[in-house]
């Protein structure tokens, strides 16, 4: 179960259930069917034609369903429903019952988030990054690298920023309701729906970032982005593009997510003694 199911906006676009499958059905061509155990991601961008009973297969399997618009806003997100609590709730509830270990959480956050921003420098430049090792870099030198590379408006950067985070922030809340943990138990936004995934998000925030610089790219000499009533938005293929990005480089984000909530189950050990 690890391939991702994107469903685009189209017309004659029909999505059913069949068993434990789901029927996809497109205008002009013929079906397919694909079993839903195969499926470990679901994203329905914009407006198509979808049974209800095709959502509740997925989150059945513990399998969330994301809903977004071309601008990048989450219009909703399908969670699987339990009414117990996950088998790893009382252990997370440590990072809450004291100042010094929500402090020890935020700690970890923001040093694994400086790892992941120094090897986006280096990949960005390894001269910079060189200087970056030698004199140390705050939050707001990281912030003016990523401005130095970016060729875009500040509305198409959040739109872009907005949609890859939105598949970031997918594949976490997933791998969290795999791992048994609450992804509503953060710190840094606590409080917030999918507080824990956030979290983790903004760990994985540089990566993002990488994969909208290199979507701005192209994005220009191939129309992937365009105004439509005085706001931008992505067109299908620029969605297909960033799908693509982010498909290719999914394994290696997987894996690092795998190995944040590792450390987490190890900080919550450390915690415990």
């Amino acid at each position: 179960m690890d391939r991702t199911l994107y469903l685009n906006e189209n017309k004659g676009l029909r999505v059913y259930r069949d068993g434990p499958s789901i029927w996809i059905r497109e205008e002009g061509k013929a079906g397919r069917r694909i079993p839903a155990r195969l499926i470990g991601r679901v994203f329905i961008i914009g407006n198509i034609s979808l049974e209800s009973d095709a959502i509740t297969l997925f989150t059945d399997r513990d399998v969330p369903v994301t809903f977004i618009n071309y601008r990048g806003e989450s219009v909703a997100v399908a969670m699987p429903y339990n009414d117990k609590l996950p088998r790893h709730y009382e252990e997370q509830k440590i990072f809450l019952e004291t100042e010094e270990n929500a402090g020890r959480f935020r700690s970890w956050l923001h040093a694994k988030r400086k790892e992941m921003q120094l090897q986006v420098v280096q990949r960005l430049s390894k001269k910079l990054a060189l200087k970056f090792v030698a004199d140390g870099f705050r939050e707001k030198d990281y912030s003016n690298i990523i401005q130095q590379f970016r060729t875009c408006n500040e509305e198409q950067w959040q739109i872009i920023l907005s949609i890859t985070g939105n598949l970031f922030r997918e594949i976490t809340v997933g791998r969290l309701i795999k791992a048994d943990l609450d992804p509503h138990m953060g710190i840094l936004h606590r409080r917030h729906n999918f507080s824990l995934a956030l979290d983790l998000c903004h760990i994985l925030d540089p990566e993002a970032e990488i994969q909208c610089l290199q979507f701005i790219k192209v994005a220009g000499e191939n129309g992937y982005m365009i105004k439509e009533q005085g706001t931008w938005r992505a067109t299908k293929d620029g969605m297909k593009d960033i799908i693509h990005r982010f498909e290719n480089r999914r394994k290696q984000i997987q894996d690092k997510v795998e190995r944040l909530i590792d450390d987490l189950f190890e900080l919550m050990r450390e915690l415990r003694k």
